[in-house]
């Protein structure tokens, strides 16, 4: 019984020792398929945007619009710009929170857009070279959502991404245009 219970001992402490050595301090990934999508949205705008998204410089970021009326979006649309800028941001890098500015248009049922005009002047205003930006559209089992980064000073896309979320019963909900 004695050699049992020194065995036993001897595994649990190599299990804790296993535990220690996998554990980091790296956030976890989330545990929701729509926010895990978006975040791996952003990990790849990230990687295929390369040298022209620098971690000091500063991104602006608009709600993702209705591909089928671009000046309408959701909860889905805002919540999709949201997510991926939270990926950005734990990734180490920078966003002005647009939310807090006046001079963007904002409908409180739709979310912000950044106008064309408005884009340059904003972008100088905040030294914030790239914007992220997004469409999406509803069928019947999935939401489909394009994902961009794009340089201001000349419109170029640096990165697009391309990805679907499946259309639970939660994300009906979220994709509907008008709130109450």
């Amino acid at each position: 019984m004695k050699r049992f219970t020194g065995f036993r001992t001897l595994l649990i402490l190599a299990a804790a020792l296993i535990t220690t050595a996998c554990s980091t301090n790296r956030i976890p990934d989330p545990n929701h398929r729509m926010i895990a999508a978006h975040h791996d949205a952003a990990r790849y705008l990230i990687r295929m945007a390369g040298a022209d998204l620098q971690p000091q410089s500063r991104m602006i970021a608009a709600s993702f619009a209705d591909v089928n009326n671009l000046s309408a979006s959701s909860t889905f649309g805002r919540m999709a710009s949201q997510q991926l800028v939270s990926a950005f941001v734990i990734e180490g890098y920078s966003f002005v929170e647009m939310l807090m500015r006046n001079s963007v248009y904002i409908d409180r049922r739709e979310g912000e857009f950044l106008l064309s005009r408005d884009v340059a002047d904003l972008s100088a205003e905040h030294n914030a070279p790239i914007v992220l930006v997004g469409t999406y559209a509803v069928a019947d089992d999935n939401v489909f959502v394009t994902s961009r980064l794009i340089r201001t000073v000349d419109n170029v896309i640096i990165a697009s991404y391309d990805y679907s979320v499946p259309l639970t019963r939660d994300l009906r909900t979220l994709v509907r245009s008008q709130r109450n």
